[in-house]
């Protein structure tokens, strides 16, 4: 930043007194690269505060309305130094003639930046930043429109005055077409575009691979800021618990934080998770109607048990196939009223089978037997 910043005065102070608008052009695309490092990093850094109460999902979005706001403010210097160096293609025999001095900076300008270019890259290299490495490619590309500079202010010098404004045009365009860049990139962010395919791929393989996961559909991703947000919906296995399957999605999200921040050099940031026991796709609707709730399964189970008190904990209902499945969890110890459908196979069918006529969409229906729980030695107590 200093470099340029530097290289940015030279260029204004000759070109001003050496009659070399193109060099001019030049320091305002070096200056909109400053202007968009220090813009950046500021939307960065406020961007980076925490959530609060009135943006619930932070403040990434700053960053994105600078980025729009720098686009535009670069199409409009770019497309002004293409209109003036048109106005003065028009009146090339009245233009002051160039002098020496501007073309000596020109040259220093382009061997300056094309160092940078060799410097950044291979530090990028020694300290494994990428984000060096693509800066060391953009002083390449300025070192480019300097070497286009350097090319007008020369043919000037020897006889050919009209290409030192079409330098100047070259270059205002390069800033034009630099604040289209930044302005699309963030009107697709804006518009909650998706990550580049090959992202969403690894993205999409990281969560299959991740163990407890069946299947995954209805992965969405999108960019705020500087930070990718996936939201995914997991499959698995119908009967795990709650916790378990909690778990399974905790598992996930650390994997995407840290794989991506640390193969993949993209920040994930939000990662939002549904558990799912099925595919999302509905199943044919039942000629019985849509499952019940467990309020009427409860009340159901209480009346062919013909014990009022079975607790809703002993309950477990799997919905499955549009279709419902229950397990029975005989306490320990068993009630007197319970007693018999421990003993006898028949009467717990007698069970079943008056429940399936209850309640139609019931499938199946489990009995277990609640043992006393034994402790680990290491067990908070």
């Amino acid at each position: 930043m200093a470099t340029n910043a530097t290289l940015a005065l030279l260029q204004i102070a000759v070109g001003l007194f050496a009659n070399a608008f193109s060099l001019v052009a030049d320091a305002f695309h070096t200056l909109a690269d400053l202007t968009t490092d220090a813009l950046i990093a500021w939307a960065s850094r406020r961007a980076g505060a925490p959530p609060d109460a009135d943006h619930p999902y932070g403040h990434g979005r700053l960053e994105t309305v600078a980025s729009l706001a720098l686009g535009a403010v670069l199409v409009g210097v770019g497309g002004g130094f293409v209109w003036a160096a048109a106005q003065r293609l028009q009146n090339t025999e009245t233009l002051p003639a160039v002098t020496y001095p501007a073309l000596v900076v020109a040259l220093l300008v382009l061997a300056s930046k094309e160092g940078l270019y060799h410097w950044l890259k291979r530090q990028g290299k020694r300290l494994n930043a990428p984000v060096l490495v693509a800066a060391a490619w953009h002083a390449r590309s300025d070192a480019a429109s300097s070497l286009v500079v350097a090319l007008g202010i020369g043919a000037s010098l020897v006889g050919y005055p009209a290409l030192e404004p079409i330098a100047a045009a070259i270059v205002g365009f390069l800033i034009a077409s630099m604040g289209v860049r930044f302005a699309y990139r963030a009107l697709t962010e804006l518009i909650d575009t998706a990550l580049e395919p090959e992202q969403v791929a690894a993205i999409a393989e990281a969560i299959r691979t991740t163990p407890g996961v069946v299947d995954l559909h209805e992965l969405r991703t999108r960019r705020m800021g500087h930070q990718a947000l996936v939201d995914a919906h997991v499959q698995v296995a119908p009967r795990l618990t709650v916790s378990e399957g909690h778990r399974v999605a905790e598992k996930v999200i650390a994997r995407l934080k840290t794989r991506f921040h640390d193969e993949h050099a993209l920040a994930i940031g939000d990662v939002t998770i549904h558990i799912d026991h099925e595919p999302d796709q509905a199943p044919d609707a039942p000629a019985h109607g849509p499952a019940p709730e467990r309020a009427e399964l409860l009340a159901a189970v209480r009346h062919a048990l013909g014990f009022p008190a079975f607790a809703t904990e002993w309950l477990q209902i799997h919905y499955l196939n549009g279709r419902c499945e229950l397990d029975l969890f005989l306490p320990h110890p068993v009630p007197d009223a319970l007693r018999p459908f421990v003993d006898d196979p028949a009467r717990r069918q007698e069970v079943a089978t008056l429940l399936c006529r209850l309640t139609p969409c019931i499938q199946s229906v489990r009995w277990y037997l609640a043992l006393a729980p034994e402790s680990c030695n290491n067990a908070p107590k």
